[in-house]
């Protein structure tokens, strides 16, 4: 276990092969994802490269053929506009909507103005990888990402909707969800930076090889990620009062001075400074995209809102899993949080919600005051 644990020597040609192709697939990710955050007053992740590359579709397994190829989880086209979301929720969701949430709702042309015709992954070319090197009986999925970023919602996803079929064999009808590989989280902790993948293990994950584990990472546009963290800051512990100026400022990452408000995050066990509360964003993801050696999957928060079905098959298919068939999915409809640590139960956000927070065009510089924005 312990050689299996070990990260792998990569040569000079391979690191570079493998930095193109994602930066090629990051500038896509980041046009759809983090439009507009390179206009907050902080210095972003240095090296983001500029070059462009383009989205490719994660392989399914090919014996795993009962899984609809075709199938897409969006609103008749022969719809109107205006409908369409209306025939989403009760055909797919089987939710019937109120005369109030119907007003509220923003149309399907303006979730796809937001965020694209289609969901947006970074890693799936290393899909391969990890079904060629870990054998099916041990194959795992486990959610990792920063807090507030959709850990949560993409667990509930996978472990109602998806299993390693060779694992659902050996343990039958009758088994765990973890029998089956998927996991609560990795065996490193899904709020762990990754760079403490080899030295720190979650409670009850002491057996588990770690490389047998497809992490799931979760990122948030961080415009809405800020806002979320001063609402539920988690263990990130910043000055949220600039003196002089009465009440909490939001996210507050620069002094009236115009100086980075530093910030301090429990993480792995160990309290680390941040200069900012967007650096923290920054540094946590940086560490998968631009360092990590092995695959991995980054998720859109908001594709797990929106295309709940397609973006859970890609994630399933890329761990060498099948899901429920479209007509059997199992869609998340209350707020994925659970049980204490997650703030009060009725300001919890749950599908609906959720649509209607996140369809529609950001308010005035994001809510931010002068100084962050």
């Amino acid at each position: 276990s312990h050689k299996n644990n070990m990260p792998m020597p990569r040569t000079k040609s391979i690191t570079n092969v493998r930095q193109n192709t994602r930066s090629r697939s990051l500038i896509i990710f980041a046009s759809i994802t983090f439009v507009g955050f390179c206009i907050v007053n902080l210095q972003l992740v240095a090296d983001l490269d500029s070059s462009v590359g383009a989205y490719s579709n994660v392989v399914s397994p090919p014996s795993y053929s009962r899984i609809a190829k075709n199938a897409i989880d969006t609103p008749s086209q022969n719809a109107t506009d205006n409908n369409q979301v209306l025939e989403y929720f009760r055909q797919a969701v089987g939710v019937e909507l109120d005369d109030e949430s119907i007003q509220r709702l923003p149309t399907w042309s303006q979730i796809e103005s937001l965020i694209g015709e289609k969901p947006v992954l970074l890693g799936l070319e290393r899909c391969n990888d990890f079904r060629n090197n870990v054998p099916p009986l041990r194959r795992m999925l486990g959610s990792a990402g920063m807090f507030n970023s959709g850990t949560n919602l993409v667990t509930r996803l996978i472990k109602e909707n998806c299993v390693i079929p060779e694992r659902f064999n050996k343990y039958g009808p009758e088994g765990t969800k973890e029998d089956y590989g998927i996991r609560w989280q990795c065996p490193w902790g899904k709020h762990t930076p990754v760079k403490s993948k080899y030295n720190h293990t979650a409670p009850k994950n002491e057996n588990i090889t770690k490389d047998d584990c497809l992490p799931i990472v979760t990122v948030r546009n961080p415009f809405d990620w800020m806002k979320s963290m001063c609402t539920i800051p988690y263990t990130a512990k910043w000055d949220m009062h600039e003196r002089g100026t009465p009440g909490e400022i939001c996210p507050h990452l620069v002094t009236s001075k115009k100086l980075p408000v530093g910030l301090k995050a429990k993480l792995a066990d160990q309290l680390l400074p941040f200069d900012s509360l967007a650096h923290l964003w920054n540094e946590w993801y940086a560490e998968y995209w631009r360092d990590a050696d092995f695959p991995f999957l980054i998720v859109r928060f908001e594709d797990l809102i929106f295309r709940q079905y397609d973006t859970t098959k890609i994630l399933c298919d890329c761990g060498g899993g099948v899901v429920n068939p479209k007509s059997e999915f199992k869609y998340i409809v209350n707020s994925a949080k659970q049980g204490p640590g997650h703030g009060k139960k009725e300001e919890r956000t749950g599908m609906i919600d959720a649509w209607i927070k996140y369809g529609k065009p950001k308010e005035v510089k994001a809510g931010f005051s002068d100084l962050d924005w």
